[in-house]
């Protein structure tokens, strides 16, 4: 009687799709959770058909492993992505309302220049055509620091006169806190206009930027834009 060597069983082959749902768990972080989906997809099917193999087929701690890990990493991208927009929101806002200050502030000193300049010239606001030129030749204008907004790719003239105060007696104007003087206009709108030359959209998030008559200035939000008054009211 011959007796044979003993017949050792050959080993498993390791399931390809679980070494791939490991490694797509591992690296799913530094997708933001995106690859950590297909890693998590992949440990599913590689799991079932290694269970399914009669043993053919091995690796399925490995396949475990790349569930659980896809599913760690898959949770990390989801809130890291979550801070990444929270922050892109905030900076956004941020700028938006930085934006919004420097405009009132750059409105509020518009209207006191052209104010202090009827002041010295009998009440008469400046020419509406050629404003920045009277209030740069008084002295109530340097450079075009206040003309302009900070940010925007279009450096032009952000600013425009409400042509109907153009010379007026601004002593004489009823209703200062609600007659427009100054308003934040679209590029390459004139020097001086009126209602049809604000931007169509609000340049911030509140509405447009309005400079009144008496000083003050105010971001106006779209449901008041109609009770703004252009036409100014003398006594």
């Amino acid at each position: 009687m011959t007796t044979g060597a003993p017949v050792v069983p050959s080993k498993p082959k390791t399931s390809g799709l679980a070494i791939a749902s490991l490694i797509l768990g591992i690296v799913g972080g530094c997708s933001l959770g995106l690859l950590s989906i297909v890693g998590l997809v992949l440990g599913i099917v590689a799991s079932k058909k290694i269970k399914a193999s009669g043993g053919t087929i091995g690796g399925r701690g490995m396949a475990v492993a790349g569930i659980i890990i896809s599913i760690v990493t898959l949770i990390l991208g989801l809130v890291l992505a979550g801070g990444v927009f929270v922050a892109w929101f905030a900076g956004s806002k941020a700028i938006g309302m930085a934006e919004q200050v420097v405009s009132e502030t750059n409105i509020t000193n518009l209207c006191k220049a052209a104010i202090s300049y009827s002041a010295d010239n009998g009440g008469a606001l400046p020419p509406a055509d050629s404003w920045p030129e009277a209030l740069r030749k008084g002295g109530y204008l340097s450079g075009n620091d206040l003309l302009v907004l900070p940010g925007k790719k279009d450096a032009s003239r952000a600013y425009a006169m409400n042509a109907k105060l153009g010379g007026v007696d601004i002593s004489q104007v009823r209703q200062r806190t609600q007659t427009v003087l100054f308003f934040e206009c679209s590029p390459g709108a004139p020097p001086s206009g009126g209602p049809s030359d604000l931007p169509p959209e609000p340049p911030h998030t509140g509405g447009w930027g309005i400079g009144f008559c008496d000083g003050h200035p105010e971001i106006v939000p779209l449901n008041r834009r109609d009770q703004l008054i252009w036409d100014p009211k003398v006594e």
